[in-house]
């Protein structure tokens, strides 16, 4: 089966998840990565802020920046296709700028070295028990990942996310571990 293929079938499967489905599964992500010893003693984690068919993590997000851990997400950069890790302070709607396809970045632009980061949390369309990550199909975490690769790399996903085998190609990046709500699975 191509990627594309896969993909369609993946998200076919996520849209049929109810609101409720998804936040639920979201919040046994969260309690998960909880458990997670790399992740609870990391001083800087790079996330993201969810889409509508992705994990939500903004409960466990909050806790970080209360806790006055660094948190960053994506920057990215339409032109050359690139991401960087930017400063995330608040949750507040006020305190980020929607840019393209939806995506949610802080409002104020200010990038941290990716050398800085401990843990990168990774979305994706699809993936596999041995670490395979489907993506979107635009690279953009393959491409920060194999300049800026930190010691840990966790794919989250819901169950339905979870394929036998992703197709991949010698620039697909893999996870160091991928969390659902039920499981852990490492490479």
């Amino acid at each position: 089966m191509s990627k594309k293929q896969l993909r369609k079938q993946i998200q076919d499967r996520v849209r049929a998840m109810s609101s409720d489905e998804k936040r639920g599964a979201s919040q046994s992500i969260c309690s998960q990565l909880s458990s997670i010893a790399s992740v609870t003693q990391a001083d800087s984690i790079f996330t993201f802020l969810p889409l509508v068919d992705e994990v939500d993590l903004r409960s466990l997000i909050a806790l970080w920046i209360d806790e006055s851990r660094t948190i960053c997400v994506p920057l990215v950069n339409w032109e050359t296709k690139t991401m960087r890790g930017g400063l995330l302070t608040s949750l507040d709607q006020g305190a980020l700028v929607e840019t393209r396809h939806g995506i949610l970045e802080p409002k104020a632009k200010h990038a941290l070295p990716s050398d800085s980061i401990d843990v990168v949390l990774v979305p994706g369309v699809g993936f596999d028990a041995s670490g395979g990550r489907l993506g979107r199909g635009g690279g953009y975490y393959d491409r920060f990942l194999a300049n800026a690769r930190p010691p840990i790399v966790i794919g989250v996903c819901f169950e339905q996310q979870i394929v036998r085998a992703v197709p991949r190609e010698a620039h697909d990046q893999c996870m160091s571990a991928v969390v659902t709500p039920t499981n852990v699975l490492v490479e």
